[in-house]
């Protein structure tokens, strides 16, 4: 169905009339899609997509179109197991739990105006340490350049892990810190498969054009990639950033040994000076492809099949079925009605788009219950007899 069938089915539902005296029609198909996607999950909302999941990374880009938390699954693209359950928690649980945990997991964060997925997967293979870079000589020695990169210290106060981080100062233009002595690392199984992260403090983040890391068995053999963002997909943030290096389509110098890497080295390049950069744990991981199952707030599509939220030609194809349709339809009634407030609106039209539309949704409730996964564990503690914490509003269940 197309925005132009709904129209025509509208017109004869208004008594034969045309839409012409309506006000914004596009918005009003929109408002309606709205109520219709608070009301119920549509089956047909449902989107597949891929996603590489690492063990001992949690934050991922979330699909732009991913409608509210409303995540079904996330699976293993093959071989899936009964071990492969990744169960939705409240982000204050997934936090606390993601270092200990030895059970899949997920939530969904809302952080300001950005939404994301954390994704805790620790039954992947673990990842490689290259160097935690939390020391100036735990393992191997770390120097800068002494130009750019000035003030190489430990920081045993701000820092990702291993109680420590690489701190330096920057002035404008590409400094860098390395370590030519690392002890030797065999990481030849991920080779152009894999990737690299390291973690980054950047103090003022957008003063920065890019980050680039150089790993191998020499000053004169080594790989190289240049990240302009960080892992989530954005731009730097001010403060820690995860950044993905990843290995297919790295530059080669010389004739690197990838079962033998003991050269490191970090390249910051900015703008502007800043004060206080950190680097902290340099690791290789390999990812699993896995499907993510979610539901959709995306109703509309153009004749090219773009996705969209907002219709905006007649010529869109909304993205349901008959019975979910007809709720559109019935919606985008009341919706006329409201706006247009003549004596048949009033005392017959609004009743019986109301009447219809309530019908449809509770027939549809019946029949196709959310498969969206409803977050599990604590809500809150609340103090029971004699000082001990009882668990209050503790969700353990899936659906709705």
């Amino acid at each position: 169905m197309t925005i132009q069938d709904l129209e025509n089915r509208l017109i004869r539902y208004l008594h034969g009339t045309t839409l012409d005296q309506v006000t914004n029609i596009y918005d009003l198909i929109y408002d309606s899609a709205e109520q219709l996607l608070l009301d119920i999950d549509p089956q047909e909302t449902k989107v597949i997509t891929q996603i590489p999941l690492f063990n001992s990374v949690y934050d991922y880009p979330c699909p732009t179109d991913l409608k509210g938390n409303g995540a079904i699954d996330i699976y293993p693209q093959v071989n899936r197991t009964y071990a492969d359950y990744y169960s939705q928690k409240y982000n204050q649980d997934f936090d606390l739990d993601k270092l200990t945990d030895l059970t899949d997991s997920f939530t969904v964060l809302f952080n300001a105006s950005t939404k994301s997925l954390r994704i805790n997967a620790p039954t992947l293979t673990a990842p490689t340490i290259l160097n935690q870079a939390s020391s100036l000589s735990n393992n191997g020695t770390w120097t800068a350049d002494g130009v750019v990169a000035t003030g190489l210290v430990a920081n045993n106060t701000n820092f990702q892990s291993a109680g420590g981080a690489l701190q330096f100062n920057l002035t404008s233009g590409t400094g860098y810190i390395t370590n030519s002595t690392s002890g030797s690392v065999d990481i030849s199984s991920m080779l152009n498969q894999g990737s690299l992260f390291l973690y980054a403090y950047l103090p003022t983040g957008s003063q920065f054009t890019n980050l680039q890391i150089q790993w191998g068995s020499s000053t004169s053999n080594y790989y190289s990639v240049t990240a302009t963002q960080n892992q989530m997909g954005v731009a730097f943030n001010n403060g820690w950033n995860l950044i993905q290096f990843p290995w297919l389509g790295a530059s080669v110098t010389g004739t690197p040994d990838p079962t033998k890497i003991t050269y490191l080295k970090v390249l910051c390049t900015a703008t502007a000076s800043q004060t206080g950069v950190l680097v902290n744990n340099i690791f290789a991981g390999m990812p699993l492809l896995c499907n993510l199952e979610y539901y959709s707030k995306y109703l509309f599509r153009d004749s090219t099949g773009a996705y969209k939220q907002i219709p905006t030609a007649t010529t869109d194809l909304i993205n349901l079925d008959t019975e979910t349709f007809n709720a559109l339809i019935y919606q985008c009634g009341l919706q006329l009605a409201q706006q247009q407030q003549g004596v048949d609106a009033l005392f017959y039209d609004a009743q019986y788009f109301t009447n219809k539309y309530d019908q449809v949704i509770e027939r549809y409730k019946a029949l196709y219950k959310s498969e969206k996964q409803i977050p599990q564990g604590i809500y809150y503690y609340s103090p029971g007899p004699k000082g001990y914490n009882q668990t209050i509003n503790s969700n353990t269940f899936w659906g709705n």
